[in-house]
């Protein structure tokens, strides 16, 4: 588990960032000029403002940087369940242990016995892992 920040703060902030690791998990290493033209088209981003979030992510850490064919390419420093699980891990962290099991009961009691075998599997493999 890669943690950043701090305990269960995974830094990404605002929705720009948001969208362009999203884009960064869904495909990469990409260019700058790569990843603006891989965000909603709603977003109109210019080139410089998508460089300077990637090199803002980058000097955070979140980010990797490469140096290819005359273009930097980066890539998440950890996956999109990585930080998922990092922004649950700090909302718990912060609540009660009364409201911690509310919140997990009502997250595990509305999945799927599909769903609940799946992650009873990746659990299963995470301590095989782990050990």
């Amino acid at each position: 588990m890669v943690d950043i920040e701090g305990e269960g703060d995974p830094g990404i902030r605002g929705d720009l960032q948001k969208e362009v690791m999203r884009v960064l998990w869904s495909e990469s290493p990409l260019s700058v000029e790569e990843v603006r033209q891989k965000l909603p088209r709603s977003r109109g981003s210019a080139y410089t403002t998508v460089q300077t979030v990637l090199n803002r992510l980058a000097e955070r850490g979140l980010v990797s940087r490469n140096t290819g064919n005359r273009a930097i390419r980066y890539r998440p420093a950890f996956s999109e369940s990585d930080h998922l699980s990092m922004t649950i891990r700090g909302t718990l962290a912060g609540a009660s242990e009364q409201a911690r099991a509310a919140a997990l009961a009502n997250l595990v009691g509305d999945l799927d016995a599909q769903d609940l075998e799946k992650i009873r599997r990746i659990a299963d493999d995470l301590r095989d892992t782990d050990q």
